[in-house]
């Protein structure tokens, strides 16, 4: 039975070290299929490709040089495998299968984004185990500011069984999406299938305004502004929360067209595959999908990490698996999900048992294979570098230290959001229903005051905007800004200061002080977004000092670091050499510091980087506005300016001869060859610069691939 491969079955192995029991099932089909092994890769090519593979950027010259000259494969694995450079570069394969964006669902999501980037982050640094990571995410409820996992669902915010067919898609390789609306065309998945798995996450809230139980009236005089109210009134604290809610159940959709239920009717939870789960709640299915019991979750990550490696998975479409999938080496797949398995899912120790083997450290396979045949993988597949590979590796061009010291986590200004939502959060919740509606009754009479000014305004405001006149829509724009201030300030009395006054109450056992009064922003004021209110200060409620300490500490780490490149370098103008570097860490920060997805016009995305609105959107293909980046923008000058780690390479070269070498080894990480050099020789006699071969090189697919 075909479907055999996917549900593994434990064999005996040899004694052999992990990565050698790989090669050895590797040759032995091989032999099998009487395809030659490759050659190994020489060392030049080896540093070049562990170092965009593990850390996802060229190798500076020295640290081409240092490998060449004592050229241990192992060592320069687990060195890479440690460094910091490992888990930026990891961050990129999660942020594009989990969608991960500074400002998600176009920044509606914003309180949650930046925390969950950071949260995943911080997990790739632990090396947290997969399916603990996994389940994590997966059970992930409360407050952002308290569990900033949440972001997993936020990302697809009031949008559940979206959430659950990317779920599928993820962690089971599984694609099920289209048994949303029919059973599935082309696999064996049934809506009714679809419908039972989604029954396990769909009573997940992710639309919290952070009010709760709020009473309903009908429409007064003094009441009808209340649906605006308590909207100005979520805005304090929206898109900050998910929890279960037990009001919240799945049912079948209007248009069910199948006999096995009718349209409406209330669905219970199911898995699809496998073993049932041990309970119809989200921790079940999480327990069930991350289980070493499952038959797909370790095969999937596992071929996902063989691909990003070797390029190519063992089963192709890494996310498409069906009953019918077959491995292209079965055995080694087999011996896969076993070491993943008992390695527990350490993935860092996983990918170092697959860089570790010959098959990684051989020569590329170049050979493209057509419709229908078989794959013998017989070697890394000839890649195209990705965005982030070939952003990063201009800032490895350009720095002289790529991986500098840096503060992780939320940044002040985060912090300082997550402290005054939280603040606000908390607080209300200590409000009744009655008390929330008592308050926004009386802030009913603050909105009804500027009514009829307000509609007038708005009506101008529709006219200058049908006109396009832009200087008028922005003064109207502020001057309704400015009106609603006022009724946005009677909330602010009538509820959210009262509210915070009890916080003040409970923490401290003692009177709340005197709100501290509102003052009206300056037209100017108005123009920024974001503005926050200032409310008494509450005990537990302040920035975390230790984020300015450590963002002071980074600063100082990158200035010795900088200090020790001028005295290795002999540099004499130390200030100089300082301000530069400072300013080169600022505009060129690797990938993983950039926001996420990069702004348009960014590097990144003109090389490809996914826009992180789909699953691994990325592109690897080249383009037109790539290769006019490459030839016409100001990256080629940026390379070459005082004090880049290519400049410097060539400063520090005495022959043009040299300077040839340096180029080679900083670019391509590896010596001309004799022709090479012969060529560089008649080019110079005909008035060419070591400037012109250097943007040749850029251009270059010895460059752009990784080989």
């Amino acid at each position: 039975m075909k479907t055999a491969v996917l549900f593994f079955v434990a064999t005996a192995v040899s004694a052999a070290e992990p990565h050698e029991r790989v090669d050895q099932l590797l040759r032995e089909h091989w032999q099998r299929a009487g395809v030659q092994a490759p050659a190994p890769a020489t060392d030049e090519a080896f540093v070049r490709r562990a170092y965009l593979d593990i850390v996802g950027r060229v190798p500076t010259m020295l640290e081409t040089t240092s490998f060449l000259a004592k050229p241990d494969r192992n060592t320069l694995i687990d060195h890479l495998l440690a460094s910091g450079g490992f888990a930026q570069h990891m961050f990129h394969f999660w942020a594009d299968l989990l969608r991960v964006q500074s400002r998600a669902n176009g920044g509606q999501g914003d309180m949650t984004s930046k925390p969950y980037l950071e949260h995943v982050k911080r997990r790739i640094r632990e090396n947290m185990p997969y399916d603990t990571f996994v389940r994590e995410l997966l059970t992930a409820q409360g407050k952002v500011w308290d569990n900033p996992a949440i972001g997993y669902y936020m990302r697809d915010i009031g949008m559940p069984l979206d959430n659950l067919a990317n779920t599928t898609r993820v962690f089971l390789g599984t694609r099920i999406e289209c048994a949303q609306c029919h059973n599935h065309p082309f696999d064996k998945w049934t809506q009714m299938q679809f419908y039972r798995m989604a029954a396990f996450t769909y009573p997940l809230e992710t639309n919290f305004t952070g009010l709760t139980g709020l009473l309903k009236s009908k429409q007064t005089a003094d009441t009808k502004h209340l649906g605006r109210i308590y909207e100005n009134l979520g805005d304090f604290v929206r898109y900050s929360k998910v929890a279960a809610l037990d009001s919240r159940k799945l049912q079948l959709p209007h248009d069910y067209a199948y006999t096995d239920a009718k349209p409406f009717d209330p669905i219970k939870p199911a898995t699809m595959l496998g073993a049932p789960a041990k309970g119809g709640d989200v921790k079940a299915f999480a327990d069930w999908l991350t289980s070493p019991d499952n038959p797909r979750f370790t095969g999937v990550i596992a071929n996902r990490m063989w691909k990003r490696v070797f390029g190519q998975g063992l089963i192709e479409p890494v996310d498409e698996i069906m009953d019918t999938s077959v491995p292209s080496q079965p055995a080694v797949m087999e011996y896969l999900v076993q070491q993943m398995k008992a390695v527990r899912y350490d993935l860092k120790t996983f990918l170092r048992m697959l860089y570790q083997t010959k098959a990684y450290q051989s020569e590329v396979q170049q050979k493209e294979l057509l419709p229908g045949e078989v794959s013998h993988f017989n070697g890394p597949i000839l890649r195209r570098l990705s965005a982030e590979q070939i952003y990063d590796s201009f800032v490895t061009l350009i720095q002289e230290t790529p991986d500098l010291p840096v503060r992780h986590g939320i940044d002040t200004e985060m912090a300082g959001k997550l402290v005054y939502r939280g603040k606000l959060s908390d607080a209300l919740d200590l409000m009744t229903p009655q008390e929330i509606y008592d308050g926004s009754v009386k802030a009913n009479a603050a909105y009804e005051a500027i009514n009829e000014r307000s509609k007038v305004l708005r009506d101008q405001y529709t006219a200058a905007q049908k006109a396009k006149d832009k200087p008028l829509i922005e003064k109207l724009n502020l001057e309704i800004r400015s009106l609603e201030f006022t009724a946005r300030t009677s909330i602010h009395d009538n509820v959210v200061v009262p509210a915070v006054a009890r916080l003040y109450e409970k923490k401290t056992q003692k009177s709340a002080p005197p709100p501290i009064p509102v003052t009206k922003p300056s037209m100017e004021e108005l123009k920024k977004a974001g503005q926050q209110r200032a409310y008494i200060d509450v005990p537990g409620y302040d920035i975390d000092q230790r984020i300015i300490r450590e963002e002071k500490a980074a600063e100082l780490a990158r200035d010795e670091v900088f200090r020790e490149e001028a005295r290795r370098r002999g540099v004499t103008a130390l200030d100089s050499y300082l301000k530069v570097r400072r300013e080169q860490a600022k505009a060129w920060p690797r990938a993983a510091d950039v926001e996420s997805p990069a702004p348009r016009g960014h590097y990144l995305r003109e090389f490809g980087q996914s826009d992180r609105d789909y699953i691994e959107n990325s592109n690897l293909d080249a383009s037109m506005p790539q290769a006019l980046v490459l030839m016409n923008s100001e990256l080629f000058e940026s390379i070459l300016k005082p004090y880049t780690q290519l400049r410097n390479n060539l400063a520090a070269a005495g022959t043009p001869k040299d300077q040839l070498r340096a180029a080679y080894l900083t670019v391509l990480s590896r010596q001309p060859t004799d022709s090479e050099f012969a060529t560089w020789e008649r080019a110079r006699a005909n008035g060419l610069a070591i400037e012109d071969v250097i943007f040749a090189l850029i251009n270059g697919q010895q460059f752009l691939f990784n080989r």
